[in-house]
């Protein structure tokens, strides 16, 4: 009976220095971990509560700008916009000439912008341009529309991107405009 309590015994304690040698590591790699938050916390606390309520407010207005902003480096506001464009000009129902420029951003694959100008019953202007970038960031692009005559009053900028799985018409922004004599 000694034999087995003895054997018992030792199996057990093999084991639980086993298993202790074995997390031991991991003990000592979450407390190291741990450690970097605090010393960030007291690298924060350093400063005063003011200051730092005073930079969050300065960040959080910086991003409220860049969301509300149409092109940052120049300063246009969006007048329409999908997931894959950002138009800035011209504005829905505004008045168009016989020659006007679409100006914005995309995002699309390959920076391949696709548009139509329409009048309701005929296709007057169509064609594609290349942004300055392609996805996933954002391109800048100008588009020159031009066209003869109009059925109608009003048109239709169809601005979008071709599937290049299928060619079909994707994140399509249509944007009404009003047609001067």
């Amino acid at each position: 009976m000694k034999k087995v309590r003895l054997t018992f015994f030792t199996i057990t304690l093999f084991g639980v220095l086993f298993l202790s040698a074995c997390g031991g590591n991991e003990v000592g790699s979450d407390t190291e971990q741990q450690d970097e938050p605090e010393q960030e916390d007291v690298a924060e606390d350093e400063g005063t509560e003011e200051d730092t309520t005073e930079n969050r407010e300065a960040a959080e207005e910086d991003t409220e700008e860049e969301a509300n902003s149409g092109n940052a480096s120049d300063g246009m506001d969006i007048v329409a916009e999908n997931d894959a464009f950002k138009v800035f000009e011209p504005a829905p129902d505004s008045v168009v000439a016989n020659e006007f420029i679409v100006r914005g951003e995309a995002r699309v694959f390959e920076a391949n912008v696709s548009y139509e100008f329409e009048d309701g019953h005929n296709i007057l202007a169509k064609g594609f341009v290349t942004a300055s970038q392609g996805a996933p960031e954002w391109g800048e692009f100008e588009i020159t529309i031009s066209f003869d005559e109009v059925a109608n009053d009003t048109g239709l900028i169809v601005l979008y991107e071709e599937s290049a799985k299928d060619g079909s018409r994707q994140n399509e922004l249509i944007i009404p405009v009003k047609v001067k004599d």
